[in-house]
């Protein structure tokens, strides 16, 4: 050992032997037993007398107190100890105890009662642990204003704050509801404190604005504590990993983790899941292998969170299969699965539409002991209701009840879009009266999907019904059930009630898109109203709609089929000096309003500028030529 550091080392302190060792077990055991038998035995008090015999000094007294569990056997012996003691020491004031007393209840929330005992106790002053501990239960609450006064009060009374672990629970509620105000002030306090702060509390805050994004102000408080480019911990780099990835700055965290190698720390397990997350979001397959390749090296192995990113990554590129790879390669390593890698799996499967390896995947995960719950089988209800095989759905959801979990809104929402897709609308509407029955209320996208179903089928008064349901039950209606409507409506040749939809919708402050207007214009144009179709074009465009390919297209149509050619060309110009390319649509509009005034030459015409612009005539296309040529051979004279 050095000569030079010999001399700096200190031999520890003895400490003083406690006057008050702790209550031992035993102990503590026959207090609870004798005060939970007060109300049975009339002995109890002699009992106790006995256990505690006099005189028992206030610490004494806490430390029986404290090894109690039960705030109310605490009040007891409380309560007894204050009718035993002397007359002229009856009102002696019992800090210790009384803050004793005071960490039970908090730890048990019993906050009237905390409230009650420091009244009582006063002129006595509560420890600051016992404050701390009061602040930190109300944090936990949520009472963050009451956490706030009762570190004000501790400051009042000892000159300092609670302890920095008691602080850290308000400090991390303040973070959590995004008052930066006070969290920072609260914070700043910590450290103007002697061990104030902790590492702990620079990682709340630090953490805290790296969920919002706001990265660099997390970095300076590192800095502002620590020194510049010093992170003291991998904890640290970990979270601003986490924050730049967050935000989409993926690159920067990649170069954070190439930073925090060339200062000796060596990446964990958590900071590889952290970037591999956010990657796997992207889809950024390439990447997520360099980095399990990185890790392989390091000799970590990647956790179930890792996997089941990767799985995930891997079933939305649509490659299920090489999913089951990564599956079997999870069972190779011993890596512990849980139910969120089989649901991924599962919802895959169903989406391609395999549903017998679905089936499979379920029953493997029961076997395996891990609880399906509603993301597990809702996936497999929706896909059989699709393929009509309505049993195998129906003996799903009771399999999954039987389990112990209730159909949700997201349960009863797929069995009733895979009703509705198969045709089975009625059924549908039946599951709706369920949900109803088990006041499980329908969101904007059952009764969409509702709407839509019935306005296909023609049921329009069913489907006005549930519009009025949905405002009954304070449901707002979405721009895509209006749509939806509207377009019913005039695919049956309602216009009335689609234009009173159309304009209910915009009293209700429901903007429509380019869709709305589009059934709109279309129904105008249906009825020869073109006039009125192009107040709507008018309306739609000052509302910062454009108008697309279909709305051009539909006015085109319009004035074709009333003969009115030049209107026609017209807007087809207009469609053209707006970068929008006449499709299939314009061509048969123009044709069949050619071949009506019998202009088989520019009919002719425009059949080949369609050729020539890459567009294929259809059946629809020769017949309206044939049948105009023929037209015009008969009229011809002989």
């Amino acid at each position: 050992m050095s000569a030079r550091l010999l001399p700096r080392i200190t031999p520890l302190r003895r400490r003083s032997p406690n006057p008050n060792p702790p209550v031992t077990p035993a102990l503590a055991a026959s207090l609870a037993r004798v005060l939970a038998s007060r109300s049975t035995d009339p002995t109890w008090s002699r009992s106790l007398a006995a256990l505690l015999p006099p005189p028992l000094s206030d610490a004494s007294l806490a430390a029986a107190v404290s090894s109690l569990a039960d705030p109310d056997l605490a009040l007891a012996l409380l309560s007894w100890s204050q009718a035993q003691a002397h007359p002229h020491r009856h009102d002696a004031p019992t800090p210790l105890t009384h803050s004793a007393l005071l960490r039970l209840l908090a730890h048990a929330r019993r906050f009237g009662a905390a409230e009650a005992t420091l009244r009582s106790m006063s002129p006595a002053t509560p420890t600051r642990a016992c404050l701390g501990a009061l602040a930190a239960a109300y944090a936990d609450a949520g009472m963050d204003g009451k956490a706030a006064e009762t570190c004000a009060r501790a400051r009042e009374l000892h000159g300092a704050l609670p302890e920095a672990r008691h602080c850290n629970r308000l400090l991390r509620l303040l973070v959590e509801r995004r008052r930066w105000e006070d969290a920072r002030r609260l914070y700043d306090e910590m450290l103007a404190e002697e061990g104030g702060a902790d590492d702990y509390s620079t990682c709340v805050m630090v953490r805290g604005l790296c969920l919002e994004g706001r990265v660099e102000e997390g970095m300076k408080l590192i800095e502002a504590r620590w020194g510049a480019q010093c992170i003291p911990h991998v904890v640290f780099y970990n979270v601003l990993i986490d924050g730049y990835c967050r935000r989409g700055d993926i690159g920067r965290g990649l170069l954070l983790l190439g930073d925090m190698e060339t200062k000796g720390f060596l990446p964990t397990v958590v900071t590889y899941g952290a970037i591999i997350n956010w990657l796997g979001r992207k889809g950024d397959l390439e990447k997520i292998g360099s980095l399990l390749g990185e890790m392989r090296f390091r000799g970590l192995s990647p956790n179930v969170q890792i996997f089941n990113t990767v799985i995930d990554a891997l079933c939305k590129c649509q490659s299920a299969k090489q999913a089951m790879a990564v599956l079997k390669q999870m069972f190779a390593s011993g890596c512990d699965l849980d139910v969120v890698t089989f649901n991924t799996l599962i919802s895959a499967f169903c989406r391609e539409h395999n549903v017998q390896l679905a089936v499979q995947l379920l029953r493997e995960a029961i076997r395996m002991e891990l609880e399906p719950n509603q993301l597990s089988y809702t996936p497999l209800i929706h896909v059989f209701c699709i393929r009509g095989e309505m049993m195998v759905a129906s003996d799903l959801l009771v399999e999954m009840m039987g389990r112990g979990h209730t159909p949700d809104v997201v349960t009863f929402g797929s069995l009733i879009h895979g009703l509705v897709v198969a045709g089975h609308v009625s059924e549908a509407l039946v599951v709706r009266e369920k949900m109803a029955e088990r006041q499980v209320m329908p969101d904007a996208n059952i009764y969409n999907v509702l709407i839509n179903g019935l306005c296909k089928k023609r049921m329009l008064p069913a489907a006005k019904s549930l519009l009025a349901e949905m405002l009954e039950q304070n449901v707002q209606p979405d721009k895509f059930v209006y749509t939806t409507l509207i377009d019913g409506f005039i695919r049956s040749e309602n216009l009335s009630d689609a234009r009173k939809i159309f304009e209910f919708m915009e009293e209700k402050g429901v903007c429509p898109d380019v869709v709305g207007y589009n059934a709109m214009i279309k129904g105008y144009c249906k009825f020869g109203m073109m006039n009125e179709a192009i107040l709507c074009m008018r309306s739609m465009r000052k509302v910062g709609c454009i108008p697309d390919e279909f709305t051009h297209s539909t006015l085109i149509d319009g004035y074709a089929k009333q003969g009115n050619i030049s209107a026609a060309l017209r807007f087809l110009c207009d469609m053209m000096k707006r970068r929008c390319n006449p499709n299939i649509v314009t061509y048969s509009s123009l044709i069949c309003g050619y071949c009506k005034i019998g202009d088989t030459d520019n009919a002719e015409g425009l059949f080949a500028n369609m050729q020539s612009d890459g567009l294929f005539p259809n059946v629809v296309h020769y017949t309206i030529l044939i049948v105009a040529l023929l037209r015009l051979t008969r009229r011809a004279p002989f």
